[in-house]
């Protein structure tokens, strides 16, 4: 009884501290009279336009690159491809906006590569035309090789349960390509909308790409009315129609879902195929481009630079500086990924027998949705008024700008992540063997830790890996949040880029890669050995 009881609370306080924040941003409109029609007039065309525009050139890409690339690794053998399958993953290891101001350093027109060709050829400033990749296109070039892993992931892991398919459409006469768009595309439609979706959600929940390679989106103009130009009404309005923008294409998503047949379902549990070679020099070169191409624009351009830096600089020797951000960024890492993944065993295991705590798991989760800066700005407000209630009737306290409210984004924003890890490990769980450890005499709290932790280890390795990963990268909310002189490795970045100080910003971005190369590693090891 005690148990249901505390459960029941804990719940419920998961549940306030995650509608509040919103409910509390959302009080804005009710309680300002401002006329935010400049706001409708001025900026909503263009950040529509910008953010719709990207999209669809990121997801041109990120569709393009994803599928393509896990379809020649996955049913083709060809010198490398080993090496490729692993290697497609490590733009996952580089946030955008550290790919953005690699690119801007070297690609204007000050930089080392417009020099080099007018020192070269002996141009002029207005004898030639270089592209600008302070736009559009250029942040859709950026974000489509720094997300097309998500597709890629995802369909790499649905191709696997194809392969009967394929087989048998081969003996039927098709070829690759038809067999390609035919069979295995309709197939696993279900995990390339799902990669999709992914993607377009970090198109527009992004800030710091668009902000270096200088576009206005929803998520810079949300920043930059709140913080530059304190219209806290119109930026609350920007946060809402972002809001609506992000359900509207939550709901496509779930409509494309359902509408759709997945095929991959009738070979899940076939085994796993031999690899076809590749021939002809067409092909082949087909092959590598479509492989060498996303590595070497997502990961091997923007690495060259920063390890040159970095070098050039010796920051990693003799500044103190480096090594105190360095902590700041691991520990707030670190405690967030293990109060997430903490929370979401508690919460996932209590959802396998329990309907509403399962809605209330849906619900928390849809924080993965909604952009940093709407949540930092939520998370602000919210932590405000309880402070001025405090304050009021208790004692002085404020709880905006400290470590406890940074924490609180993070896990508002990343708790989905672990979730989703942690559910998908205890699906793989059989229930008999819960029902045997009651039988034996073990509670429910006694059957999680001795039974369902130990057998789900690589899930909850996953996911504090990836929220840990994802909180090292996180710029929005710790700019918004951070205490007063505290600084991480992402905020370091922004500061010295924004002063064009890009050479002092190589080693925090090396660090990041590392630790996200790292992380990367190991997931794909981790991904392997549940294949096996």
């Amino acid at each position: 009884m005690l148990l249901r009881i505390l459960k029941n609370i804990f719940l419920s306080l998961v549940s306030i501290l995650f509608i509040c924040p919103i409910l509390s941003l959302m009080s804005i409109l009710f309680t300002k009279s401002a006329d935010s029609g400049w706001v409708v007039s001025t900026l909503f065309p263009e950040y529509i336009l910008n953010t719709l525009v990207l999209m669809v050139g990121v997801g041109s890409i990120s569709f393009i690159f994803g599928v393509i690339p896990a379809w020649l690794t996955t049913f083709f053998s060809f010198p490398g491809s080993r090496a490729f399958e692993i290697a497609l993953f490590f733009p996952l290891s580089i946030p955008g906006y550290i790919v953005a101001f690699v690119y801007v350093n070297t690609l204007e027109f000050s930089g080392p590569i417009q020099s080099l060709l007018r020192e070269i050829l002996e141009w002029s400033k207005g004898d030639y035309w270089f592209p600008e990749i302070k736009s559009l296109g250029g942040g859709i070039l950026v974000m489509g090789f720094s997300l097309y892993p998500y597709v890629y992931i995802l369909v790499r892991s649905s191709l696997r349960n194809v392969s009967n398919s394929v087989t048998i459409a081969s003996t039927l006469g098709f070829s690759s390509l038809h067999s390609l768009f035919s069979v295995i595309i309709p197939s696993i439609h279900p995990s390339i909308i799902a990669g999709l979706s992914l993607v377009l959600m970090e198109v527009i929940t992004d800030f710091g790409t668009p902000q270096f390679l200088a576009i206005d989106t929803f998520t810079t103009g949300v920043y930059r009315t709140w913080f530059l130009l304190h219209d806290k009404y119109s930026a609350t309005v920007l946060a809402v129609v972002e809001l609506i923008f992000i359900a509207t294409l939550i709901t496509t998503e779930k409509i494309l879902q359902k509408r759709g047949i997945s095929y991959s379902a009738i070979n899940a549990n076939s085994d796993y195929h031999s690899k076809r070679n590749i021939n002809g020099t067409a092909p082949l070169i087909f092959a590598y481009i479509m492989c060498v191409l996303p590595i070497l624009i997502g990961f091997a351009l923007p690495i060259i630079p920063l390890t040159y830096w970095c070098i050039e600089k010796g920051f990693f020797i003799y500044e103190a500086r480096f090594y105190s951000i360095i902590a700041n960024s691991f520990s707030l890492s670190f405690v967030t990924a293990l109060i997430s993944i903490s929370i979401a065993i508690m919460i996932g295991y209590a959802a396998r027998k329990n309907r509403a705590i399962s809605s209330v798991a849906r619900l928390i989760s849809l924080g993965y949705a909604i952009p940093n800066a709407i949540i930092a700005i939520s998370i602000i407000i919210f932590l405000s008024k309880i402070s001025s209630f405090i304050t009021q009737y208790i004692v002085e306290v404020s709880l905006i700008g400290t470590v406890g409210a940074l924490i609180y984004s993070y896990l508002f924003r990343f708790f989905a992540i672990s979730f989703k890890a942690i559910e998908s490990g205890l699906k793989k769980t059989p229930n008999e063997i819960e029902w045997t450890a009651y039988t034996m005499g073990h509670g429910p709290i006694s059957t999680c830790l001795n039974v369902h932790i130990p057998l789900i280890r690589k899930s909850i390795l996953s996911g504090f890996l990836l929220v840990f990963m994802d909180t090292i990268k996180e710029l929005t909310a710790t700019l918004i949040i951070r205490p007063f002189n505290f600084e991480t490795i992402s905020t370091r970045i922004y500061e010295l880029v924004s002063d064009e100080r890009y050479r002092e910003a190589a080693p925090f971005s090396l660090m990041i890669v590392t630790i996200g190369l790292i992380s990367t590693m190991i997931l794909f090891k981790l991904d392997d050995g549940n294949k096996k």
